[in-house]
C-alpha cells in the first residue's frame, strides 16, 4: 500500500489517539502516518556520529543520557546543532550516500531531515534548529575537502587519506568497485560493494569528531542497513497488526450482508449451504452443552462449523503474520545474526500483534457495539469470538514476552534489561493476560459468575496498564504504540457510558418479587415485576442493595410490559420490528443463572397437553399501564439472593409476601440478530421452548402472530418456475416442555392471547418432547420458507439445531434456524 493511501486511514486509525506525537515524523503509527528512518541513508550518517565526542560534549560521567534505554547518547541536542565539525561531516556523507541510494530523496526531505533530526536519534524534534543550513554545511565541507586534497597533492601528510581512495587529485571520489565476490554480503547504495575514498581523515563511531571528517561505506553501511531493515518490519508489524483488527471486525460484516440479498431466505440451496457449512457443531452433535473427556476440564464447548471457519481464519492470519515475512540485510547496526533478528523482529510483531487481537475482542464483547446492529451474528457468538480472540492476545503475549526474553539472554544485556521499568511494566502485563486466560475458565464463569466478573474486569485493566506503561517508559508516545490502548480503552469505556445512559433513562425503580404459584416452598420461579417501564428486547436488573457485590447485572428476555385496569398483563399489537408494545420478561440469562438442567429431557407420568395449528390472525387489546414483569427459576447467584431474600421476609412459607426491592433497568436491547428480524419473511414459524426458555419465544410468536395474515409472493426460487403472486397463509407453532405446570398456569392468560391470535401451542409437562419429529413435521408441512427458533436448555437447542442441519440438507423447504441462548 502506498503512503498515500496509508495516509488515507489516519482519521480512523486515530480516532482513539489522545496524544499529539512530534509533526517531523508525522502522525499515527509507523508506515500509516508515521515514518521512523527517513531517509534512511542520512540516519544512518548520523548512527556513525552520534556518539563521537565533540569539542562541547560533557566529560564522561557528568552529562545524562539524550538517546533511549537500547541507544544511549551523551551529547546535548544544541551542541549537535552547533558543533562546525559534526555538521560539516553529516553533510559531507548525506551528500555522497544518499544520491546513490535506492531511496534518492528530494532537496526538501534532505533539507527536512537536517532542520528536524540532527539534534536528536531518532524522533524528529524542530526546537533545535541548527547554526547553518544543509547546503552551507555542505559547501564548507567541499571547501575543507578541496584543502585538504591540495595540501595532500603538496606532499602533506597522506596518512590522512582514507584507504583505498587513490591517493592525490584532490577531488571527492566515487568509484564502484568489486561489483561480484566481496567478502560480506551488502545491500545499499545501488545494491553493490562500494569503495569512496576523500582525502579527508576517516571517522569511525566513538572517535573524538574535532576537524571535518569522511564516513567511509562500510562503515555507513551497516547502519543504513539496520535503519531501513528495522523500519520495513516496523511497518509489516503495523500492517499486520491493523489487518488482523480489520479482518476480525469486518468479515461479520460483510458476510452479513448476504441477508440483503433478495430471495436469499426462500433458497433451500443456501439452506442447504448453512445446515453443512454453519449450524452443525464442529465435532459431535453438541455445540451449547459442555463436552466430556479433555473438553471438560475447562467446562469448554464446541462451536459451530460456521464460528469455526471464523476461528480458522483469525487464527491463520495470526499464525501467518507471526511467521513472515520480513525483511533481511546484512551486515547491519541492529542484528549480529539472522537467528537473533528472527526471535527479536518475530517478538516485536507478536506483542504488536496481541494489540490488535485484544482491540477486536474489546469491540465484542460490548453490549453496545455498532457490530450487534450491523450483521445479523448473535451476542453470543460475538462473546464465543471474543474469548478465541483473546485466546490469541494471550499467545501472542506470551510469545512476544519470550521470544525478547531468549533475545536479551544471547545478548547477555537481560540483567541490565530487568532491571528499567519499561520491562517490569511488560511483566505486570504478561502476567495479567495468563491470568486472565486462566480465570476465564468456562467452568468458573458458570460456578461462580459473580466471582469471575469482577475478576476479570480487574485483570483486563492490569493488562492494559502494563501495557501502557511497558511503552510509556521505553517509548512514550513517539511511535504510535499507546494508540492500541487508546483504541480499546475508548471501545470499553463508550460502552461503559452507553450503559449508564440506559440504566438513567429508566430510573431507580421498585421491583416486587414473589414465588411464582404452586412452584414449591424453595420458590422454585420467581415473579418479578417493575412499574414504569416500557421495554422490549432484552434488558439487565441490577439489584443494588440485593448483596454487597452491587455490580452484578443479569439479561432477561421481554415478553409484555402493559397491565390492565386490573393489575392483569396486557397484551398488544406490535406493529412490526423497533415497536415497543409490552414485555414480559421471563427468564434470567445470566452466565450463573441460566443453566435449565434438562428441563424438557426427563420424562415423567405426569402428562402433555396440545393445542393444534390454527390458521393465523392478528388480534389486540389495549395496555392501559407500563410494568415488565419477568420470571425466572431460581438457580444461584442473584436468583437465589433473591429467594433467600424472599423468604426471610416472609412470617411462613406457606403465606410468602412480595418482597420490595430497588432495582435499576438497563435496557432495552434489540440486535439485527432478534428472532423477529430473522424470521421476517418466512411462511410459518416452529418455536421449541424448554423450562423458562419460553418467555423469550412469546414476544416473538406475538409479533409474528400479528403482522398481516396475508403477503404477495413470487415463485420458488430453486424450482425454476416463473415468477408469480399467491396470497400466502403463514402460521405460528410453539412446542414447551415443562417440568411442572407452574409455569403453564403462570402464563396462562400470555397462551391464551396466543391461541386466540392463531398460534398452535403445544405444551408438554413432565414428558420429554421429541423434537426430531417436530421439526420433522413441521419441514413436511408447506413447502415455503420455514423459521426454527429454539430457546432452552442446552441439551434441548443442540438436539434441535442437530435436527435442523440434517433435516434441511434434504431440500424440502427453506429454514431460517435461530437459536436464543440463555446464556450469553
Amino acid at each position: 500500500m502506498s503512503p498515500r493511501a496509508r495516509r488515507s486511514w489516519l482519521p480512523f486509525l486515530l480516532a482513539a489517539s489522545l496524544t499529539a506525537p512530534s509533526a517531523a515524523d508525522g502522525t499515527g503509527m509507523i508506515g500509516w502516518g508515521k515514518t521512523m528512518y527517513d531517509p534512511p541513508c542520512a540516519f544512518a550518517c548520523r548512527n556513525v556520529l552520534r556518539n563521537c565526542r565533540l569539542l562541547c560534549t560533557p566529560p564522561a560521567g557528568r552529562g545524562r543520557n539524550y538517546g533511549s534505554a537500547h541507544s544511549p547518547n551523551w551529547t546535548p541536542p544544541e551542541c549537535f546543532t552547533t558543533d562546525a565539525a559534526f555538521l560539516r561531516t553529516m553533510a559531507l556523507c548525506i551528500d555522497t550516500y544518499c544520491q546513490p541510494s535506492a531511496e534518492k530523496p528530494s532537496a526538501a526531505s534532505l533539507d527536512d531531515y537536517w532542520a528536524s533530526h540532527l539534534g536528536v536519534p531518532t524522533v524528529g524534534d524542530y526546537t533545535w534548529v541548527p547554526a547553518v543550513s544543509y547546503a552551507e554545511a555542505l559547501r564548507a565541507a567541499r571547501a575543507d575537502e578541496r584543502e585538504a586534497a591540495a595540501a595532500g597533492a603538496r606532499g602533506g601528510n597522506s596518512s590522512n587519506s582514507a584507504a583505498g581512495s587513490g591517493g592525490g587529485g584532490g577531488s571527492h571520489a566515487r568509484h564502484k568497485a568489486r561489483q561480484h565476490g566481496h567478502s560480506e554480503p551488502t545491500s545499499g547504495a545501488g545494491g553493490n560493494a562500494t569503495v569512496l575514498g576523500s582525502a579527508l581523515p576517516r571517522i569511525k563511531a566513538r572517535q573524538p569528531l574535532n576537524v571535518t571528517s569522511f564516513v567511509a561505506h562500510e562503515d555507513w553501511l551497516k547502519p543504513y542497513n539496520g535503519a531501513k531493515l528495522f523500519e520495513t518490519n516496523e511497518v509489516g508489524h503495523s500492517n499486520s497488526t491493523i489487518g488482523v483488527l480489520l479482518v476480525a471486525l469486518l468479515t461479520p460484516v460483510l458476510l452479513s450482508l448476504l441477508r440483503f440479498i433478495p430471495g436469499l431466505a426462500r433458497s433451500r440451496t443456501w439452506t442447504w449451504i448453512n445446515c453443512m457449512a454453519n449450524h452443525p457443531a464442529a465435532l459431535g452433535r453438541r455445540h451449547r452443552e459442555p463436552r466430556g473427556g479433555a473438553w471438560a476440564l475447562g467446562g469448554a464447548t464446541v462451536p459451530t462449523r460456521g464460528q469455526l471457519l471464523y476461528i480458522g481464519l483469525i487464527s491463520f492470519i495470526n499464525i501467518a503474520c507471526v511467521l513472515a515475512p520480513y525483511y533481511y540485510a546484512f551486515p547491519n547496526s541492529t542484528y549480529p545474526t539472522r537467528r537473533n533478528q528472527d526471535m527479536a523482529t518475530m517478538g516485536n510483531r507478536a506483542g504488536s500483534m496481541a494489540m490488535g487481537n485484544a482491540g477486536a475482542l474489546f469491540v465484542f464483547s460490548a453490549r453496545n457495539s455498532a457490530l450487534l446492529w450491523l450483521t445479523d451474528w448473535h451476542h453470543a457468538t460475538f462473546l464465543l469470538l471474543h474469548r478465541w480472540l483473546g485466546y490469541w492476545a494471550v499467545a501472542l503475549t506470551v510469545a512476544h514476552s519470550a521470544l525478547l526474553l531468549a533475545t536479551y539472554v544471547e545478548y547477555g544485556d537481560y540483567a541490565m534489561e530487568l532491571a528499567r521499568l519499561y520491562w517490569q511494566w511488560g511483566i505486570v502485563g504478561t502476567v495479567a493476560a495468563v491470568a486472565l486466560l486462566a480465570a476465564s475458565a468456562p467452568a468458573l464463569r458458570r460456578a461462580a459468575y459473580e466471582v469471575f466478573l469482577p475478576l476479570h474486569h480487574v485483570l483486563a485493566v492490569l493488562f492494559l496498564v502494563g501495557y501502557y506503561y511497558h511503552i510509556w517508559h521505553l517509548y512514550e508516545y513517539n511511535w504510535g504504540y499507546e494508540i492500541w490502548v487508546w483504541f480499546a480503552v475508548g471501545v470499553w469505556g463508550a460502552d461503559k457510558l452507553a450503559r449508564l445512559a440506559r440504566t438513567a433513562r429508566n430510573r431507580l425503580r421498585t421491583a416486587v418479587v414473589s414465588a411464582v404459584e404452586g412452584s414449591g416452598g424453595g420458590g422454585q420461579y420467581l415473579r418479578i415485576e417493575v412499574d414504569g417501564v416500557r421495554v422490549d428486547g432484552v434488558v439487565y436488573l441490577r439489584f443494588p442493595t440485593l448483596s454487597w457485590m452491587f455490580w452484578e447485572n443479569h439479561p432477561f428476555s421481554v415478553v409484555s410490559s402493559f397491565v390492565d385496569a386490573d393489575g392483569q398483563a396486557e397484551e398488544v399489537e406490535v406493529q412490526g420490528e423497533g415497536s415497543s408494545s409490552g414485555v414480559t420478561v421471563v427468564g434470567e440469562k445470566s452466565a450463573s443463572d441460566n443453566v435449565v438442567a434438562e428441563e424438557a429431557r426427563d420424562p415423567s407420568p405426569s402428562g402433555s397437553s396440545v393445542a393444534r395449528h390454527h390458521p393465523r390472525t392478528a388480534t389486540a387489546t389495549t395496555a392501559t399501564a407500563p410494568r415488565a414483569t419477568f420470571i425466572v427459576r431460581t438457580r444461584n447467584g442473584v436468583t437465589a439472593h433473591l429467594a433467600a431474600r424472599l423468604a426471610a421476609s416472609s412470617s411462613s412459607p406457606d403465606t410468602q409476601a412480595p418482597l420490595r426491592l430497588p432495582v435499576l433497568v438497563e435496557g432495552s436491547y434489540r440486535y439485527a440478530s432478534s428472532g423477529p428480524a430473522r424470521v421476517r419473511g418466512c411462511e410459518a414459524l416452529l418455536c421449541v421452548a424448554g423450562g423458562v426458555g419460553v418467555t423469550a419465544l412469546l414476544p416473538l410468536l406475538r409479533e409474528f402472530s400479528s403482522s398481516s395474515a396475508a403477503a404477495p409472493a413470487k415463485g420458488d426460487d430453486d424450482d425454476g418456475s416463473p415468477p408469480t403472486t399467491t396470497t400466502i397463509t403463514t402460521t405460528a407453532r410453539l412446542v414447551w416442555g415443562v417440568r411442572d405446570g407452574s409455569l403453564p398456569a403462570a402464563l396462562a392468560g400470555q397462551l391464551a392471547g396466543l391461541g386466540a391470535g392463531g398460534v398452535a401451542v403445544e405444551t408438554s409437562v413432565g414428558a420429554r418432547v421429541d423434537v426430531r419429529a417436530v421439526v420433522r413435521n413441521e419441514m413436511a408441512a408447506g413447502r415455503g420458507p420455514l423459521g426454527v427458533v429454539v430457546c432452552g436448555p442446552p441439551g434441548m437447542a443442540d438436539d434441535v439445531r442437530a435436527a435442523v442441519a440434517e433435516l434441511g440438507r434434504s431440500g424440502r423447504r427453506a429454514v431460517v434456524f435461530v437459536d436464543e441462548a440463555f446464556g450469553w
